[in-house]
């Protein structure tokens, strides 16, 4: 599987054209999406970084998530992938937030509510707010790969609607 670099490009390109910021927390992809960010000719305008919290400790440490969260949620779940989310936008000034939390290997943590696969990523742009349980199939990178391309999806799909948004406004 490739990444959509077309979507990446056009997001990127607005992003820059707007002087809109991007920052990540990246728990299961490990800095991946990062990487992916990296290679658009325009991420020296507009890409932060990326918070790369792939261990508990590093979620707590960095972007201040509640321990009992954790124990109580499960490092991936909806609640601690928020919990990444608002730290970021305690932390830093961006736009655009993203969190990712998931299970891309087996795990003793997973269950049947949440196998190999399950993603949960949040995106805040603005005003906007996607909240997203996914479930993806096939090896690790596969997994890693397609929750990348989610990103980018969601990404090009807030795009387009501000595009919209700010048309409708002339």
């Amino acid at each position: 599987m490739d990444i959509n670099s077309d979507k990446l490009n056009f997001c990127g390109d607005y992003f820059s054209k707007k002087n809109l910021k991007l920052i990540l927390a990246e728990s299961m992809t490990a800095g991946f999406i990062s990487s992916v960010i990296s290679l658009e000719i325009n991420s020296g305008d507009y890409f932060l970084g990326s918070i790369v919290c792939y261990h508990d400790d590093m979620k707590i440490s960095s972007l201040g998530v509640d321990p009992e969260l954790i124990k109580k949620a499960g490092a991936v779940s909806e609640e601690v992938t928020h919990a990444l989310l608002n730290g970021l936008r305690d932390r830093y000034d961006a736009h655009i937030a993203v969190a990712v939390t998931g299970y891309a290997f087996e795990d003793k943590a997973i269950s049947d509510e949440n196998p190999v696969g399950t993603v949960f990523l949040q995106i805040q742009y603005q005003n906007s707010f996607i909240n997203k349980k996914c479930l993806f199939t096939g090896e690790a990178h596969d997994i890693i790969t397609a929750t990348a391309n989610e990103i980018i999806e969601n990404l090009y799909e807030m795009v387009l609607l501000s595009e919209t948004q700010e048309r409708d406004k002339i």
